[in-house]
């Protein structure tokens, strides 16, 4: 006999954390008895998308979808709850930063991130991502999911130097549904086949946007130049033109080579398992018997960013804990970058 029992959870939201295009991540902690409390994140719905049915589908799709992924490279979703009207979900949090800062720091520093320790966080969120390619339902059949997303603004790295894969948000099991009228994903690095309508997705979508990841971090650069018009940066995509010339004189053939196989224009002349692509980045960096590993990127990131991890930080936006989720917003979306082109949806009508 089944036995169900309820009981009451308190959230107190210590600080903002980010507003992406369609949500709000807060750091909170989840309060128990006898002073127990757990530092967690909470997401939220923006609210001028609280009413929209197909972004509240989509922020329900993603915590439902990934629920039950439970890997050391992906953020965790706990819980998915509802606040009067509107849905929120409690996921992991991560004590760190986002490899979209990370670089940022070196680009305003005029530092490069090492290749190896490139290659070694490529190499970790590509374990993440063949963990969840390969996950089956209770009937023993796959999921296919495919997270459509894979940026550098969704790849988080904690402390203790290891990199997570967050913000399932567009994330596919059904890999044909696709916006017909804009383009879903960051521009930077989406997929050819991610803006072609009603093209087929697959797990080789993700791979080729990790790999724009990995050009990223070699170069501080984009693959494709993003200051032209719209429309010409969409046919650079479908056409896979990517500025080669770009990866620095020290990119042996062997990487070099490795990153074409990941962004080849073609799925099928991409790596073939996900799994298989995490063994090649690992083999490039541990062939000769010693590499990279989470130890190094944590004393990497502490030594080029010193105090950026200081448990004396600043917290902002302090909220009390009878305050509405959605009564803090600021009413309005605030772009990740200054640019269109890294919203979460690119309409193209």
């Amino acid at each position: 006999m089944k036995k169900i029992f309820i009981d009451k959870v308190e959230f107190e939201i210590t600080r903002k954390i980010a507003i992406g295009g369609m949500g709000a991540v807060y750091e909170a902690l989840q309060k128990g008895v006898r002073g127990f409390a757990k530092t967690v994140a909470i997401k939220t719905i923006l609210q001028e998308f609280s009413s929209d049915k197909h972004f509240v589908e989509d922020f329900v799709s993603e915590a439902m979808l990934v629920a039950n992924l439970v890997h050391e490279n992906i953020v965790q979703i706990y819980q998915l709850g509802k606040y009067q009207r509107d849905y929120y979900f409690v996921l992991e949090y991560v004590d760190g930063i986002s490899l979209h800062d990370f670089m940022d720091m070196h680009l305003k520093l005029k530092s490069r991130l090492p290749v190896k320790l490139a290659v070694f966080i490529a190499s970790r969120i590509a374990r993440g991502l063949a963990y969840a390619h390969a996950r089956k339902d209770k009937n023993g059949e796959s999921m296919n999911i495919v997270h459509c997303d894979v940026c550098s603004h969704n790849i988080l790295i904690n402390t203790e130097g290891v990199p997570k894969l967050t913000d399932f948000g567009i994330a596919r099991a059904n890999v044909r549904n696709q916006d017909k009228n804009g383009i879903s994903g960051k521009l930077p690095f989406v997929s050819p086949e991610q803006v072609k309508p009603d093209c087929f997705l697959d797990f080789r979508s993700d791979m080729y946007s990790l790999g724009v990841v990995l050009f990223f971090m070699l170069t501080g650069e984009f693959p494709r130049g993003l200051s032209q018009s719209l429309k010409d940066i969409v046919s650079d995509i479908k056409n896979n033109n990517i500025r080669w010339n770009m990866l620095p004189e020290d990119i042996d053939d062997e990487l070099k080579e490795l990153l074409q196989t990941m962004m080849a224009l073609e799925p099928d002349d991409r790596f073939q398992d996900t799994a298989e692509l995490a063994r090649a980045l690992e083999y490039y960096i541990y062939k000769d018997g010693y590499g990279p590993t989470i130890v190094t990127l944590a004393e990497y990131m502490k030594n080029f960013l010193p105090g950026e991890f200081s448990e004396n930080s600043i917290v902002t936006d302090t909220f009390s804990t009878d305050v509405k989720l959605t009564d803090t917003f600021l009413g309005k979306t605030l772009k990740m970058d200054a640019t269109q082109i890294l919203q979460d949806r690119i309409p193209l009508d």
